[in-house]
């Protein structure tokens, strides 16, 4: 039996590997503690054993005996062991439905004060990979999560497969689902007072006599819906805390308290 404690500490992350394949070729036994995301994402995560630290136990979390399919264990390996391993350190998943709400969430969070790197919260899109995948792969491991989707017919049923996952933990839905009232991110933001910002880079005037889905058309023929976040963060960063729209300050409560409660 091989014990070994932050293998990775003080090693670049080639040198990393090489120790990591050294060690593999070993006959033994091994059980090896890491806050290195380089090191998980050599390791199957069928083989991790997330380590929590509550109020009257350290509790240990891992996919079990019955592990995974292989289709779902290779979307995993990809999406998360691969792309994202740090995310396996998080307390709480705030789970979006693509890189526009990645950037915008991180954003305007950090401006109403809720630090989620600090909190131990990771925001993750899950359209490439399947959401309810991701939320059963979270409740596995002992990680909390909240989905934030789209008013459309494909946020609507996302919200159901979360529903879904809930009623099995019967937890509260307000802690962890957040449907947006619009088709999407940019139909949300434009209604919740950043029409300037698309009007401006749709360069259109601002009582243009255009429909609120053209001028949003217009304003991503010249930019990126990615661009077209950071536009709205920039903006949302000179008005200040309170033109961030509400329901995504109680969902930045909501996340954060579900991360403190894994913290301690």
């Amino acid at each position: 039996l091989l014990l070994g404690e932050d293998p990775a500490t003080r090693l670049h992350p080639t040198m990393l590997a090489v120790a990591w394949e050294l060690l593999s070729l070993l006959p033994l036994q091994k059980i090896v503690t890491t806050n290195s995301g380089e090191l998980l994402s050599q390791v199957p995560v069928e083989q991790v054993c997330r380590l929590v630290r509550e109020p009257q136990r350290v509790a240990a979390w891992r996919i079990g005996p019955a592990g995974m399919s292989a289709e779902d264990s290779r979307r995993i390996a990809f999406h998360i062991r691969f792309n994202r391993p740090s995310s396996l350190f998080a307390r709480c998943w705030l789970l979006v439905e693509g890189e526009t709400e990645v950037w915008v969430m991180n954003e305007l969070a950090r401006q109403c004060g809720y630090h989620f790197a600090a909190e131990g919260v990771k925001v993750i899109e899950f359209a490439q990979s399947g959401l309810k995948l991701l939320l059963k792969f979270a409740q596995r491991m002992g990680i909390e999560w909240h989905v934030l989707t789209d008013g459309d017919d494909a946020g609507k049923k996302y919200a159901a497969t979360a529903r879904s996952m809930l009623d099995q933990a019967r937890a509260d839905e307000h802690l962890h689902l957040t449907q947006l009232p619009a088709l999407d991110m940019e139909h949300f933001l434009y209604k919740a007072g950043f029409a300037a910002v698309y009007h401006r880079i749709a360069r259109l005037p601002p009582n243009v006599p255009m429909n609120m889905r053209r001028i949003i058309g217009k304003a991503l023929q010249h930019a990126s819906k990615p661009e077209l976040a950071i536009s709205v963060a920039m903006d949302a960063a000179e008005r200040g805390t309170e033109s961030v729209p509400p329901l995504l300050r109680n969902m930045f409560a909501s996340v954060q308290g579900l991360a403190r409660g894994k913290a301690d």
